[in-house]
């Protein structure tokens, strides 16, 4: 296979690993990764990475993923082999890059170089994030903010369920500052990123002192701070303590920030009361699902922009069955067309339907009761210890009750055996559960919100 059949297997690949992966590590460890080859005599796929670090967790903690997913695309009997691959920067000449990037447009590689120093993929641009109604009030609010940053809608929190263009949206926000703005320093860092650099700051030892200055001029010496996925830090004290300071530096200084999170401010449990309000001092606003009109404009639009060629029914059925996100979306139109290429066969209706089936009614199939457990803990904050646990705090109440009543809505388990799962409860302790989160349900509309997202992600999970 040539490079660019490679570039586009890993592609349809990477668009797979995005939902079912951290989206931390995702963002943190697989940039800079390709397929450097595959053998088709000895049934082996090279995977390589820019340095032996990232190697070693992708091999370590993807590995399982990454064979699945490659089994499902490629076929089952490939090996998968890793490897470490150090590239030089590649030396470019503006006529190197055509008319596009003459001498008079010398400043379009200025700004594209100064974006990827500052941590933003030059993949999300204004341009290329797809408007509609789930959507529109957060980009009306972002273009605001590109033309005048830190002096509208500051700070600017924007949340919303995974794969449904958070991180594009405020990426795009910062390219269009550089481009608006040349002058301003922008610095995107995703809540991990940010939580893991606190950790070595303030670890004692040999240049501890240094570490936590230069972490407070880093993160305070900018024009804009970005950082995805805020919840990360949630129930760190260090790192909310350090957080604390660096956000009212910032936005006494009249310094645009701008956050995001899988839900609002103040549904992130663990969260501290003081940063929970900063959060919600400025704008908030959500992304919804994309409904289907949105969808299929988005699989129009990236149909074209990768010259793919699939048909117009195709689209449709694709953009009527994945309701999830925008990210399986686009990986899904990348497996159909990776796999029919596979086959050497023209892709159609048929095929279409062959490859993919109903995603939802799989991903359905495939929930499991220790997803649930898992989801629900994850978002409350709390362990699965816990919830199995005798305690009766009411930060462990709430959960309990959710997690009985996925159980028996999501995967119809048996009042007995819930209770059993949980700490060998008594039947009617898990039906006085059930009921009483079917009676808030009703009336309590956050908590529709709450169980709406948990689904969500146990989907994502599944």
């Amino acid at each position: 296979m040539n490079t660019l059949e490679l570039d586009k297997i890993w592609k349809s690949i990477k668009g797979e690993l995005e939902i079912v992966a951290n989206p931390a590590h995702f963002k943190t460890h697989i940039p800079g990764t390709y397929i450097k080859k595959i053998d088709d005599n000895d049934k082996i796929i090279e995977i390589t990475s820019p340095s032996e670090f990232q190697r070693n967790f992708i091999e370590e903690r993807f590995y399982g993923h990454l064979k699945e997913i490659f089994t499902k695309i490629v076929g089952p009997e490939y090996k998968l082999m890793f490897s470490v691959t150090k590239k030089e920067p590649p030396q470019v000449t503006l006529s190197d890059l055509g008319p596009l990037f003459s001498s008079a447009n010398k400043e379009n590689v200025d700004a594209s170089a100064k974006a990827v120093e500052f941590g933003l993929n030059n993949q999300y641009s204004m341009s290329r994030f797809i408007v509609g109604n789930s959507n529109r009030l957060a980009y009306a609010v972002s273009t605001a903010i590109a033309d005048a940053p830190g002096k509208v809608y500051n700070p600017f929190f924007l949340y919303s369920g995974v794969g449904l263009g958070k991180t594009h949206l405020i990426q795009a926000i910062g390219h269009e500052i550089l481009k608006k703005h040349p002058e301003k320093v922008v610095l995107y860092k995703t809540g991990e990123e940010f939580l893991n650099e606190v950790v070595n700051a303030i670890q004692k030892g040999q240049g501890s002192t240094a570490k936590r200055t230069a972490l407070k001029k880093k993160y305070r010496n900018v024009d804009v701070l970005i950082i995805d996925d805020v919840h990360s830090i949630a129930g760190k004290d260090a790192t909310q303590e350090e957080f604390f300071h660096t956000f009212n530096a910032l936005y006494m200084s009249h310094k645009q920030i701008i956050l995001t999170s899988d839900r609002a401010p103040h549904e992130i449990r663990t969260l501290e009361e003081r940063l929970s309000s900063r959060f919600s001092s400025g704008m908030i606003a959500d992304i919804q699902k994309p409904d289907v009109e949105m969808r299929m404009a988005i699989l129009r639009t990236r149909n074209e922009e990768l010259n793919l060629n699939v048909p117009t029914d195709v689209l449709n059925y694709i953009a009527t069955a994945v309701e999830s996100n925008i990210r399986e979306l686009e990986a899904k139109l990348l497996q159909t067309v990776t796999v029919a290429k596979s086959r050497g066969k023209e892709l159609d209706i048929d095929m279409t339907i062959s490859i993919i089936g109903n995603i939802e009614k799989q991903k359905q199939s495939r929930i499991t009761p220790n997803t649930i457990m898992k989801e629900v803990s994850k978002y409350y904050g709390i362990t699965i210890k816990d919830v199995k646990g005798n305690r009766r705090l009411k930060t462990l109440v709430l959960p309990r009750q959710v997690i009985m009543y996925l159980l028996r809505n999501t995967v119809d388990m048996g009042f007995k055996n819930i209770g059993d799962l949980l700490g060998n409860r008594d039947h009617s302790t898990v039906v006085h559960g059930v009921d009483k989160i079917t009676k808030v349900l009703s009336e309590n509309v956050n908590l529709q919100k709450e169980i709406e997202q948990i689904r969500s992600n146990i989907i994502t999970e599944s």
